[in-house]
């Protein structure tokens, strides 16, 4: 049976002939998958907390964490919308696959979401905000909808760098261009998403061609075997490393930051070794991937933590 926090990472939950309505809702929270909506929403407020050097007021902080947790909830929701039909082998425990909801649903969930969204942010900060943030929903729902399959898994992360953008931009609209640090926080970005969704690659099911053991979804215009996604991943992984070294640094985070992350690094590098000397093993890849998320949930409760008591 997964673990909440494993259905809360996208894995899905255990599948019944019948669904109470209170399991029907839960599947609600299920598609928006928490963890991954939490942790992102705390990258574009990172973003923003030192765009701002410091916190926000109140009433900008609230509004902004509002509308990153709608705007990934939304991503979360729309991609298991157009998986719908590969879930069933993938991860058939999912909302959608499982019959907990409709795909009906999930779409006036998902339009709703980037509706209230897009609309806070455009009544609460600024055009040159709004419009990065309406680049990244648009470049985030082409990503599930057509990009992924047909170009790539490595299209996915100069998407997401952007919302760290939306952060930064939310703050310091002027300085997105004349300054280095929003560029240095969109590489890091980069570097992990790239290691985090190879890792993630070998997870699903795995198809032979030609005597060749391939996986289901290109890294980028190259369909790998289990092997080169999971050493792809590792590399990524050690440069996601370096590159959050040099934001320590760069951005005067201090040790509050450095020391943390460093340990979950080492502990995300090892985890993500392993998995790579043995890339068919499925728990070993559930857990180099596992690692990989509270890698970068750790970098970004380190940042808000070192604007909180160093800025």
């Amino acid at each position: 049976m997964p673990t909440l926090a494993q259905r809360w990472m996208g894995r899905g939950h255990v599948m019944k002939e019948r669904y109470s309505r209170a399991e029907k809702w839960i599947g609600l929270a299920d598609i928006t998958r928490p963890i991954l909506t939490v942790m992102g929403a705390l990258g574009v407020a990172s973003a923003a907390a030192l765009a701002n050097h410091g916190f926000p007021t109140w009433g900008k902080a609230v509004a902004g964490l509002l509308a990153a947790l709608l705007a990934y909830a939304a991503i979360h929701a729309f991609n298991d919308f157009m998986d719908s039909r590969r879930d069933i082998e993938c991860w058939p425990g999912r909302p959608i696959p499982s019959h907990r909801l409709a795909t009906t649903q999930v779409l006036v969930f998902v339009i709703l979401c980037f509706a209230i969204s897009l609309t806070i942010i455009g009544l609460v900060f600024n055009p040159t905000c709004l419009i990065v943030s309406a680049i990244a929903v648009v470049l985030g729902c082409l990503y599930s909808a057509y990009l992924r399959d047909r170009v790539g898994y490595l299209v996915l992360p100069p998407i997401q760098g952007i919302l760290w953008l939306c952060g930064w931009t939310a703050f310091s609209p002027s300085t997105l261009f004349t300054s280095w640090l929003p560029w240095v926080l969109y590489i890091f970005s980069f570097c992990w998403q790239a290691g985090h969704i190879m890792v993630y690659s070998p997870l699903h099911p795995i198809r032979k061609f030609g005597g060749k053991t391939l996986t289901q979804v290109p890294a980028l215009f190259v369909t790998t075997s289990p092997k080169t996604a999971s050493i792809l991943g590792f590399i990524f992984l050690i440069i996601t490393t370096g590159m959050g070294i040099y934001l320590g640094v760069y951005a005067s985070l201090g040790w509050l930051f450095l020391i943390p992350f460093s340990i979950m690094a080492l502990l995300t590098l090892y985890m993500s070794y392993k998995f790579m000397q043995d890339a068919a093993n499925f728990g070993k890849g559930i857990r180099a991937f596992t690692f990989a998320t509270y890698f970068m949930l750790v970098a970004r409760i380190g940042i808000l933590l070192s604007v909180l008591f160093f800025f």
